[in-house]
């Protein structure tokens, strides 16, 4: 619950940020680092790796109903925002990757089929 609140928190704040239209947030560093702030957190949301480490002890602790609608429903929404601003950059190409590399490499070791 913390994580998801704190990835929300940090979705919010930088939305806001980058729709403020001040002289602070008008250049592109700025607007490029609450992009990637934005980003990291709707990674953090959808449980992808390198985020993933609230993941697997919340599923585990679910019955298989609820295991479904966090593995579907939740990952909708972040995946729709992060299709709005997706400009393949070198940060989602580093988080693709590693994504791919963790979860193959954790997926050998699993004896668990909600892990």
């Amino acid at each position: 619950f913390i994580v998801q609140a704190i990835a929300s928190t940090i979705i919010m704040a930088s939305m806001i940020s980058m729709m403020t239209k001040t002289q602070l947030t008008s250049h592109v560093n700025f607007q490029s680092t609450f992009l990637l702030m934005m980003n990291s957190a709707l990674l953090t949301k959808m449980g992808t790796a390198p985020f993933h480490f609230w993941f697997p002890e919340v599923m585990e602790g679910l019955d298989w109903m609820n295991c479904l609608l966090i593995l579907t429903w939740q990952k909708i929404a972040p995946m729709v925002l992060l299709m709005y601003n997706m400009n393949f950059n070198l940060f989602m190409t580093i988080m693709i990757m590693s994504s791919m590399v963790v979860s193959g490499v954790m997926g050998v070791n699993q004896v668990s089929m909600r892990k």
